[in-house]
């Protein structure tokens, strides 16, 4: 099979290489998610040389596929990606909050209620960024490398549906491993719509914005959300 690669500047080592500190430094403070801690053994070293290996193994797909990792295509970046932020995080309290709000776990609810705001936000913030990582740079870069090598558009790149198809399998991979193991009853049609608004709509999101945007875009956005999403969590659940 001839070697998928697509030419021009597909990153700014400058831009990669600051994104994959920070994320280790976070991912070195704390787990986020049970899976992720006990994938490495509850060790902060483990975690940020994980995060360094997968972001590495990320970006060189991305080279290959044309991905971006710096912002690219927005005139305002900054306000375009705070605005849509905001717009996801009020899709999320429509959800958690009115259409969904009497099938919550307790638990859940009671995160919101019990921790502080300020913590609540910071670690949110910080959770979203180590994932971005994860399952943006890493896994969806390498599914649209691999989906792409078989699902070419005519002028040789991976076709648009290859991207679609990467973004979305990425979160399902996602919700499966962070969401569903935590999930409190069966899986029903009802909970399916719940976690597919929750988790997978707003995934698609940061991929859409990393796929056209860059990597840097979705973290701004999926980031940025939590300070426009967490006081009205703590408010109204």
């Amino acid at each position: 099979m001839k070697e998928l690669r697509i030419p021009g500047p597909a990153l700014k080592p400058t831009h990669a290489w600051f994104t994959l500190a920070f994320g280790a430094l976070f991912a070195a403070i704390a787990p986020f998610n049970a899976a992720f801690a006990f994938a490495t053994g509850g060790s902060g070293l483990a975690r940020a040389t994980v995060i360094l290996i997968l972001g590495s193994v990320g970006i060189l797909c991305a080279r290959q596929t044309g991905l971006c990792v710096a912002t690219t295509g927005l005139r305002r970046p900054f306000l375009t990606l705070l605005a849509v932020a905001a717009a996801v995080a009020l899709e999320i309290v429509i959800v958690d909050c009115v259409l969904f709000r009497s099938m919550l776990r307790p638990d859940y609810v009671a995160l919101f209620r019990n921790q502080g705001l300020g913590f609540r936000t910071c670690f949110f913030m910080l959770a979203a960024y180590v994932e971005n990582i994860e399952y943006r740079l890493f896994l969806m870069s390498a599914l649209v490398w691999a989906i792409g090598s078989l699902w070419r558009g005519s002028d040789g790149r991976p076709a648009n549906g290859a991207f679609w198809t990467a973004m979305t399998l990425a979160q399902i991979v996602n919700i499966a491993v962070n969401v569903v193991p935590q999930a409190a009853g069966p899986i029903t049609p009802l909970a399916l719509a719940y976690d597919g608004l929750r988790y997978l709509f707003p995934g698609v999101v940061w991929g859409y914005l990393y796929w056209r945007h860059g990597f840097v875009a979705a973290e701004i956005a999926s980031v940025g959300a939590h300070p426009f999403l967490q006081p009205p969590l703590g408010y109204f659940l």
